[in-house]
């Protein structure tokens, strides 16, 4: 294998590898120029990743040491009291000349590798011949190389093994901070991207509201909702995954949440059978995820963003349902799409919803329709300091 360095990585082959028919969409949706910075920005990590104190305020200034002790770049945010700033390392040159075995794992989970996560063994696809203790390289499905690391399991242990560290990170292209290598596991603290952030602070949820977040694994933004009533009122978190749910239980239980309350289940089946109104509603529901940083490979199919959009239309349908007369909903993705994000807002309003102002926007792009001024934000990679994001607020119209 010849030698490589970061820059003949990133053009050969060129990040991310995208197919014709989306990267021919996404032209006709941004237009050319935006859709160059896109890719080159949506091939890295974000840059900026912000650290939500929950609560605790006063850990701050200790936290800030802390990070900067890592040597990550780190900051006050300049109008948010409680996130904390931090940048990534690199990029760094990875020597891929060596002779070594390789452990190939799936695409999502190459792109947490190639930011400096370990492997886990849930991402592992192969791992022919690779013993406790190997150097090995990490690529992905589609053969691009993305760590060189040490295997902590050999071959045979991996394929029987359900959970744990497969192999440590050596180096990567990035280094991005993570709640364990900062070892803040035991501190009320999370990464939450500003985009995320708005999207709750945006819901403005009061104490004693009743609120539901529909789609909540794994649950950030439900904890932040918690936040913002004050522990009070009563915030419905349902997820599909009975597994997240657990994974979100588990904050509930660190972060001493009292009125958060997880249901397994799928929100458009339990509306058939609720007889309850909520006044608040958050919707972030399953998207194509065009906006997540880093991404390596883009190979979405334009049917698959049809019907990912069919499915979030029956979701909000189902939601709206929920909603009190006067009550309000956020709608937010991270994804880059019309069919997913405007045209939804088109169908919402149809149901009687109201598309409002949002008190809180750091984003400098709204609507991407010519013919119709919306009040939504919209983040770009490439104009976005962020991942790709779209957020929508409405209120309910009294009967």
């Amino acid at each position: 294998m010849r030698k490589r360095d970061l820059n003949q990585m990133m053009t050969s082959p060129k990040l991310p590898l995208i197919t014709g028919e989306i990267k021919e969409y996404l032209v006709e949706l941004l237009g050319a120029e935006v859709v160059e910075k896109y890719l080159q920005a949506v091939s890295t990590p974000m840059e900026e990743y912000t650290l939500h104190i929950f609560q605790q305020y006063e850990l701050t200034e200790v936290i800030i040491e802390k990070i900067e002790e890592s040597n990550f770049k780190t900051y006050h945010h300049p109008e948010f009291s409680n996130l904390i700033v931090t940048q990534p390392k690199g990029p760094f040159m990875v020597d891929y000349s060596e002779n070594l075995k390789e452990i190939t794992v799936d695409n999502r989970a190459a792109e947490m590798i190639y930011q400096g996560s370990d492997v886990f063994v849930p991402g592992i696809k192969r791992a022919d011949k690779v013993k406790e203790n190997d150097f090995t390289y990490i690529k992905n499905q589609k053969g691009i190389h993305v760590a060189k690391a040490k295997a902590l399991m050999s071959q045979n242990t991996i394929s029987t093994e359900k959970k744990g560290i497969a192999a440590k990170n050596l180096e990567s292209p990035y280094k991005v901070p993570s709640v364990e290598q900062l070892g803040f596991q035991d501190l009320p603290v999370y990464f939450q991207s500003i985009p995320a952030y708005l999207t709750s602070l945006n819901l403005e949820p009061q104490p004693g509201d009743k609120v539901l977040d529909c789609c909540a694994a794994p649950g950030n933004k439900t904890i932040h909702l918690s936040e913002l009533t004050k522990n009070s009122g009563e915030i419905i978190a349902v997820d599909r995954s009975k597994r997240r749910l657990y994974n979100l239980n588990e904050k509930i239980i660190k972060f001493g949440i009292k009125n958060i309350k997880t249901v397994p289940g799928n929100i458009i089946e339990l509306s058939k059978e609720w007889n309850v109104k909520f006044d608040k509603i958050l919707v972030d529901p399953p998207c194509t995820a065009l906006g997540f940083r880093p991404r390596l490979v883009l190979d979405i199919e334009r049917k698959t963003i049809e019907s990912t959009a069919n499915y979030q239309n029956a979701i909000l349908f189902a939601c709206n349902k929920l909603l009190k007369p006067g009550g309000e909903l956020i709608y937010s993705t991270c994804t880059i799409t019309k069919e997913e994000n405007e045209e939804v807002v088109n169908r919402a309003m149809n149901l009687g919803l109201k598309i409002i102002e949002q008190n809180y926007k750091t984003a400098t792009t709204g609507s991407i329709n010519t013919d119709t001024s919306l009040p939504v934000q919209r983040f770009i990679p490439g104009q976005n300091k962020t991942l790709g994001y779209f957020i929508a607020k409405f209120r309910k119209q009294e009967s």
